[in-house]
């Protein structure tokens, strides 16, 4: 047996490219060795030990074990529900979170491009498959095998369901639910009986918030069974940090970012939306934006760009730019190489945050010689300065906030007020407010009652994929379906998800319109 031939042939290694005359790299040669091993039940060592070679030159099967054992997968999102109230880019993002599912446990890599091997879109009735979808209610997607020779990687969803997200079950159905589901048809799961299984047939109601939700035992098993396990870390990815109270604490930093607020103490970050608090534990930094440095001494400012909605991660004399969770290329970059909007950055004051009337918060040099309020917090430096859908806009200091009606205004009375107390709901930091004080908080005055949103899934209506409904879920291809089918795919020989995209001018909805799902929720 040739070794690289065989796991080439086999599925376990995509082949070689004879136009740029590419080798196979080792370590990608002895992780399919290892994925070979555990999918023929052999002790999975990475090394062509002697059981291993008798396995590989037994008779067998001519067809591929691995559907597709390139890593890297292209997704092309190439439609909108028409009745749905999710905003474009909440869309977008609830994609990005159900592929992360599949990507987490496996190699499994994404990238948005126009041609992909995932075509994602949301179609009416009879769009050109066997699997009409039939409006509200019934069938609510369907998706193709990556054995399908025309319509591999094809996910349909129904134009006309009411999509939702973080709503009770009874308000619609939940669109990252339904995702995660269709996309493992897509890598080639089929539906499961398990009553603990998100490839069972039948909608149930939300699985929860996306980074909430890891795959159940089964499935889990199935996707590292098809893909093969993510190499492994020199050293831990997270390592545990001392726990921070958020009641008692002054923060490093505080951002809007996605239209939500977040708050950063070392390298724990406390989510707030207009509903709330989310956990009161806090989410590993590092875990969300990955590429940040174990060793982060302090964050000095966290930021979203107006121009390109990039959010940019600042400390000491270096600065990281992620789109969305992604760590772009070439970062982290000096300092003196990060411009924002209209700030001076050519002046010889101190560098910090400081308010560009076209782009908001932005990092420059900071101005002397005012003395009104304004001019002094910034002066003194800030840890953080957002803004709330009025247009006022909110200054962030050690363990308090201020609020100003417009920019170089005078704080509003009462002001500074306790971050942790109006914001973090820590109830017992401070004397239960007002209803005046109520009135004024940019959080209390939306605060909803603990426990309204019901994310549990009781109540919901009984639904059931497509496929099941249609009587065909033995169809070797069908799990659900591409209109009119499409061409044929060159194998799953790109699997990025680029999400430069995903953010910038036309599709990027304004800040304040745009609610985006939970983006930190399950380290919250």
């Amino acid at each position: 047996v040739v070794l690289l031939d065989w796991l080439m042939k086999y599925g376990y290694l995509p082949p070689s490219d004879p136009s740029t005359g590419q080798l196979q790299a080792w370590t990608a040669v002895t992780d399919a060795i290892k994925t070979m091993q555990m999918f023929a039940g052999l002790k999975d060592t990475g090394v062509l030990d002697e059981e291993t070679l008798t396995l590989m030159n037994s008779p067998r099967c001519s067809l591929p074990d691995q559907d597709g054992a390139s890593k890297l997968l292209s997704l092309q999102l190439r439609s909108y529900p028409s009745s749905s109230h999710l905003p474009r880019e909440t869309i977008r993002s609830l994609v990005f979170y159900a592929l992360r599912v599949w990507a987490e446990p496996t190699p499994l890599e994404f990238h948005e491009v126009e041609a992909a091997d995932l075509q994602v879109d949301f179609l009416h009735g009879h769009h050109g498959d066997s699997y009409p979808f039939d409006g509200a209610g019934g069938a609510v997607g369907h998706a193709f095998f990556p054995s399908d020779p025309a319509r591999a990687g094809g996910v349909h969803l129904d134009a006309e369901e009411q999509w939702v997200f973080r709503q009770p079950a009874y308000e619609g159905t939940d669109l990252f639910t339904v995702l995660v589901h269709e996309f493992g048809h897509a890598l080639g799961l089929a539906h499961s009986s398990s009553r603990h299984s998100v490839m069972r047939p039948y909608y149930h109601g939300p699985v929860g918030d996306p980074l909430h939700y890891r795959l159940g035992q089964q499935d889990l098993e199935h996707i590292i069974q098809l893909y093969g396990k993510p190499p492994k870390q020199t050293h831990p990815l997270f390592s545990p940090s001392p726990p921070v109270d958020r009641c008692n604490t002054s923060f490093d930093a505080v951002a809007k970012i996605r239209g939500e607020t977040f708050f950063f103490k070392g390298l724990t970050v406390w989510r707030v939306t207009s509903g709330g608090l989310v956990s009161r534990r806090g989410a590993s930094v590092r875990r969300l934006w990955r590429g940040l440095p174990p060793d982060l001494p302090r964050l000095d400012a966290v930021l979203e760009r107006h121009s390109d909605h990039a959010i940019i991660f600042i400390s000491g004399s270096q600065f990281w730019l992620f789109r969305d969770l992604a760590l772009q290329e070439g970062y982290p970059k000096p300092l003196t190489a990060l411009h924002m909007g209209g700030a001076d950055e050519t002046g010889s004051g101190r560098r910090g945050l400081v308010w560009d009337p076209e782009e908001g918060p932005v990092w420059g040099t900071v101005g002397d010689g005012q003395e009104d309020e304004w001019s002094l917090l910034l002066q003194d430096g800030v840890s953080g300065i957002t803004t709330d859908s009025d247009g006022s806009i909110y200054f962030f200091k050690g363990d308090s906030y201020w609020r100003f009606l417009s920019p170089g205004s005078t704080a509003q009375e009462g002001y500074p007020r306790s971050s942790a107390a109006d914001w973090l709901d820590c109830a017992d930091h401070q004397s239960p407010p007002s209803a005046v004080e109520r009135a004024k908080s940019p959080f209390l005055k939306h605060r909803r009652p603990p426990g309204s949103l019901n994310q549990s899934g009781e109540g919901s209506c009984w639904r059931v994929c497509c496929v099941q409904i249609l009587g065909i879920c033995f169809d070797k291809h069908a799990a659900g379906s591409l209109p009119g089918g499409r061409p044929q795919s060159s194998g799953w020989d790109r699997r990025w998800i680029d999400w430069k995209k995903h953010l910038t001018p036309p599709n990027y909805q304004p800040l304040e319109e745009l609610q985006l799902f939970d983006w930190s929720t399950s380290f919250l």
